[in-house]
């Protein structure tokens, strides 16, 4: 499960610059892009299922709005050099169940993922002469993400599903604060997906989702962030009962305005896109298995560029 790992990290940011100047940057959302592997957009007909991950990211790149590389910016005609290295480390469970039931001819799915992990933002600034460190390291529960709502239709060929979720700001959040774990704002998420399976055995699968996010008020501010719509596009192959391996992508655009009295450049919507594979090995087959997956950012716009490393394993029941 790939999330929004720099939500914290994007605010720290924000809140060192606030005491400088206004960065030409928005807010982000919650969902990140790349946040399924292909087959994982559908629920079981019935099961339980327990995942565990690990997931790194890093990336020492922020873009403006144009897609260029920050490097930094002026006050009063002073030029003000900016390096950042963001990373940040989450260990993620997750857990779904399908009851077994059926509604309007769908099997029924929820899911829930809280996470816990931590996050660090090294910036380097010179200006009029002199170094400015800041180094900030914080672990802690970040937002969770509830999806009470999922429906999955299945043809001989095809698979379909329709799913509501929200993100809830379960993490620590202080305007201004360096040592925030949330973003301090609701999400709310509607996707729905589409499976196509040439001989309709599912080991071959080709997949499509399609999510929209939109955002309740900041906490402690005038400022609402703007929605955001993205694309995901993945295929995956099963070449034994054991070995799975997939391939993926995604394109996420925020599509409407950051709107409130304290909104920085609300008319700026940031971009990104990004491009994984995976594999995965059943150590017992479809009862207990491991997975790893790389994901590499590239095209943001107002925002930050990276790429993450995830490891873990799936227990069904």
């Amino acid at each position: 499960m790939q999330t929004q790992p720099l939500s914290r990290c994007a605010i720290a940011l924000a809140a060192l610059a606030a005491t400088l100047t206004a960065l030409p940057a928005g807010e982000i959302g919650h969902q990140g892009g790349g946040a399924y592997n292909p087959a994982d957009y559908f629920g079981m007909p019935e099961g339980f299922i327990f995942s565990l991950y690990g997931n790194y990211y890093d990336t020492t790149a922020l873009r403006d709005g144009a897609g260029n590389r920050l490097t930094g910016f002026e006050i009063a005609g002073q030029r003000i050099d900016l390096d950042i290295d963001v990373q940040s480390i989450q260990v993620i469970p997750m857990i779904i169940w399908s009851p077994g039931i059926k509604v309007l001819g769908g099997d029924v799915s929820t899911l829930f993922m809280p996470i816990y992990g931590q996050s660090s933002i090294s910036a380097n600034l010179s200006a009029f002469g002199r170094n400015i460190a800041i180094d900030e390291d914080v672990w802690g529960f970040q937002d969770s993400y509830f999806q009470p709502a999922w429906l999955t239709w299945r043809t001989e060929k095809w698979d379909f599903s329709s799913s509501y979720g929200f993100w809830a700001p379960t993490g620590s959040y202080e305007l201004d604060a360096l040592d925030n774990t949330g973003a301090g704002f609701w999400s709310h998420l509607f996707r729905n997906s589409v499976g196509w399976s040439p001989d309709g055995s599912r080991a071959t699968l080709f997949s499509a989702s399609l999510a929209y996010e939109f955002n309740g008020e900041k906490e402690g501010q005038d400022l609402t962030p703007g929605s955001h719509l993205t694309l995901d596009v993945g295929a995956k192959h099963s070449f034994t009962d054991r070995l799975e391996a997939g391939v993926y992508g995604f394109a996420q655009w925020q599509v409407s305005d950051d709107k409130g009295a304290d909104a920085v450049n609300p008319g700026l919507h940031d971009r990104l896109f990004g491009a994984g594979a995976y594999a995965s090995y059943w150590l017992v087959p479809q009862k207990f298995g491991i997975l790893a997956r790389h994901t590499i950012e590239f095209e943001a716009r107002d925002r930050f560029e990276g790429r993450s490393t995830a490891l873990g394993f799936n227990l069904v029941f």
